[in-house]
This record gives structure tokens, sequence and C-alpha cells, in this order.
């Protein structure tokens, strides 16, 4: 059910009507006021998250009723009606803090689409508020990052945030470049207003325009109504463009426009509208050498490199794994991605052996890799530990691989580790099937016995006695 409590204020009975109307059939909490004089009483007396509110009314206007409202701190979204549209009027609402402003006659499709919209960013920002976790956590993080490299990204982020320089984030998938581009607009002015994150490659490249930009009613075939693009939506606050790399050459041209002439104009539209939007850009690719290339705008790069942050691999911090790993598992039953068997589930312990292959993997997919591995350990630990047995089978591998090399040692001339070389090729030999067995079986280690002809507990005994003597060896 839509979860925004309304209120619509206008000296017009049926228009009053007609709007309640509308917005009640949507599944919203409406109520009217008739008067700007009651809708600040019923403002005091109630908490309301969006005014609808007629501009023209006698004794104190739309507008007024705004600024009175601000003034006493309440930050509910205003949506302005006028039945006399102007350049003006709009520039008035919106620098009193109007979030929108729509004309008379008002159709129901019109305000609960407005409404939708609003619902829409303000989830996003709760999320938003939820997601500050992992990389760079936020100012109540329970883990701080103590790798010179990763100290020295921050020292960057706290330097960029304060201004509005526009920033160009870059390094490997799954670094963490979107939660730095959110800590960079929660640490900025902006920090109150929106944080529109776009995908640039997941949008269909005959959509993006639209999406960015908007449409006028009629733009194009299937365009039954006017929308608002992602700029717009992102006014006030900041719009992360994450794999900038994939937006078409003939966008990246319209893109600079934007960065220049700070407006952007929907498709179909006459005219352009002033934005105010702080850019924050993401890259996994190489876009210096994609200028070389001709793949991407050499005067649209030097735009957005006006400040570059390279965000490390998780290779290049080991230092920051072990308490990575104790945060994802501690914060496992409190975040969003926390499936519903895992809430208030008590902690869990981490074997040893289990953290030193955790520590010792390259992580090619980096911190996000790292996150799922351990969710995906926290479903299958038994006994309040995660295990050695609980890791996806290429971790496994990669540790055990990188211990067997080093066991034994070399063999002399007399074959004196003969012997040993044979009992441990034997045991990596009968590893590896348990593992592929695991693998097999989707990561079920019960199943993976069962396969094998062996009880769950040898299973776990071959593979923690194979790591424990190559470590002692």
């Amino acid at each position: 059910m839509p979860d925004l409590n309304v209120l619509v204020v206008d000296d017009e009975p049926s228009v009053r009507q007609v709007l309640a109307a509308a917005i009640a059939k949507a599944g919203y909490a409406v109520e009217t006021a008739d008067s700007a004089a009651v809708a600040l009483a019923r403002l005091a007396a109630s908490a309301f998250d969006v005014v609808v509110s007629d501009v023209h009314m006698p004794e104190c206007d739309g507008i007024e009723l705004l600024r009175q409202v601000r003034a006493r701190g309440n930050t509910a979204t205003f949506i302005m009606v006028t039945a006399f549209a102007s350049v003006d009027t709009a520039i008035d609402a919106i620098k009193a803090g109007a979030w929108d402003y729509i004309t008379k006659p008002v159709r129901s499709e019109e305000i609960v689409h407005r409404l939708e919209q609003i619902e829409a960013l303000r989830g996003l920002r709760d999320d938003n508020r939820a997601l500050r976790k992992l990389v760079l956590g936020g100012e109540r993080s329970v883990y701080q990052f103590n790798s010179p490299a990763m100290l020295a990204t921050e020292r960057l982020i706290r330097r960029v945030a304060p201004t509005a320089s526009t920033v160009l984030i870059g390094g490997e998938s799954g670094t963490g470049k979107g939660v730095t581009a959110r800590r960079i607009h929660e640490l900025s002015e902006r920090g109150d207003g929106p944080f529109v994150a776009v995908n640039c490659g997941a949008i269909p490249e005959n959509l993006i325009e639209s999406e960015l930009f908007g449409h006028t009613k009629g733009a194009f075939t299937g365009a039954d109504r006017p929308r608002k693009g992602l700029f717009v939506q992102a006014d006030r606050g900041t719009i992360f463009l994450d794999e900038i790399g994939e937006l078409p050459l003939a966008l990246q041209t319209k893109l600079l426009h934007v960065l220049e002439a700070r407006e952007v104009r929907a498709l179909g539209a006459e005219t352009a509208r002033r934005i105010d939007v702080r850019i924050v850009a993401a890259s996994n690719r190489d876009l210096g050498a994609m200028v070389a290339q001709g793949r991407f705008r050499e005067d649209l790069f030097f735009r957005l490199s006006v400040f570059q942050i390279a965000m490390p691999a998780l290779r290049e911090r080991r230092a920051d794994i072990p308490g990575l790993i104790r945060h994802i598992i501690g914060q496992r039953s409190a975040t969003s991605t926390a499936s519903p068997g895992e809430r208030g589930a008590p902690p869990l312990d981490l074997d040893p052996e289990a953290e030193e292959m955790l520590v010792s993997f390259p992580w090619p997919g980096n911190v996000r890799q790292l996150e799922n591995v351990l969710h995906r350990a926290a479903i299958l630990a038994d006994g309040g530990c995660i295990r050695p047995g609980d890791l996806p089978a290429e971790v496994t591998r990669a540790s055990l691989s990188a211990n067997a090399g080093n066991v034994g040692g070399p063999t002399g001339a007399g074959g004196s580790g003969s012997e040993g070389g044979l009992r441990e090729r034997v045991r990596r030999f009968e590893v590896n099937l348990i593992l592929r067995a695991i693998d097999d079986a989707g990561g079920d280690r019960r199943l993976a016995a069962q396969r094998l002809g062996i009880g769950l507990s040898s299973l776990y005994r071959k593979l923690e006695e194979f790591h424990g003597d190559a470590a002692a060896a």
C-alpha cells in the first residue's frame, strides 16, 4: 500500500473534492483545508508528507503558505497548483521550496503520477541511508578501514564532498564506486536532496535519452503522458552516472551540453529547463584509452574528470579484509539484502582456517564478491560457525592449491620426500573430489557427502585434516 499522508489546500470546494477523491482512490491518506490558515493548523497538529496547494487563494496564497511552513521547520513536499501558469509563478514556487507545480484543470492521473514519483524518491533516500555500509561505511559505520589505500581515498572524498566539483570515480567492478558516490553526496551540502543513481549500461539505447532528460506527451509513439527525466528528479541533489563509458556518442554530446549550460530539454519540448544538479560519474573502463580510440568525447572526459578518485582493488588492501568480513557477518541480519530467515539471527563465528582462505583469495569481484560469498556461507553454516566447507569451491581450491605447493619441499636424490609427496598427492586428489562434489551439489555439503558415500562429519574432517597438515608442514 502507498505510504504518504497528503493534505490538499484549495479555496474551491469542487477542486478540493476532485483532488482528494483521486488521491484517496490511489490508496493515499488524504485530508483537506479550504485556506492557508486551516492548512497551517492541520500541519501543526498532524504529520503530512505532501501538501498539494493552490497558488491563488484569498488572504494568504500558496507560495506564502509554503514560506511559513518552511519557516516553522516543516519539510513536507509541496506541489503547487495554479490556473495562471507563468514562468514567474514557477520560479517563485521553486525558489520558495516547492518540489513541482502543475496547472489547472488537474487530471487525476497527473496528480497520482506526481505522488508516485515522490514516494519512489522517499524510498530511494531511505534505502540510501540503510545501505551506508561496507566500502566506506559512514559516520556511524561500525568498521573503520585502516589500509593506507583506503585512508588516502577517504581523505580525497572528504576534501571534494563539500565542493561543487564534478567527480569521476574509477576502479574495477565491485570496489564500491556507487557507495563512494553516495558518500560524496551525503557529506555535501546537498545531502538532504535527492541522490539518483543511473546505470548507463542498463538502459536500452533507444530509451536512455528519454530516461535522462524526460519527454513531453506525444513526443514519440507510446508517450501518452509527460515524463520528468532523471536529471530533473535529481534537481538540487546529485545524479550518479554509473558506467558512463557505455553512454552512446550522441548522448555524450547532449550530456556535455547539460554540464556546460546547466539545463535540460525534454524530448518534444520547445524550451529547456534550468537544473541544479551535481554530477558524479564512474566507470570500470579506461576512459582515457576510449578517448584515444574515438569511443568517448575528449571534451566530455575533461569536464567529468575535474576531480578523479581511483578505488583500490580489494587484493591491494588485504589489511581491510578481516575487519570487512566481521562487519559483513555482523550486519547480515540488519541489511536490506538479508533474507527473511537471516533476520535476527545471532552473529556467526568464523573458523580461523576459513578466515585464512578468505584473506588469501585474490577477489577478482572485489568487495561485492566478498559480500556474496559471506552471505552464501552464512546460509550454509551449521552450528553458528562458518567453516572451510561453507565457502565456494573456487575460494577453497585456491587456498588448498597454494598450501599444497608448499608442502613437503623438494625431494632429494635419496627419495626422502617421495612417501610424503605420494601421501599429499592422494590427499589432494581426495579433497579435489570432495570439492567438485560440493560444487556439483550447489554447495550442499550433506548432498555431496551422500553422493560420495561418506558421512558429513567425514567430509568435514577430510577437508580440515588436509588443510591442517598442510599448515603444520
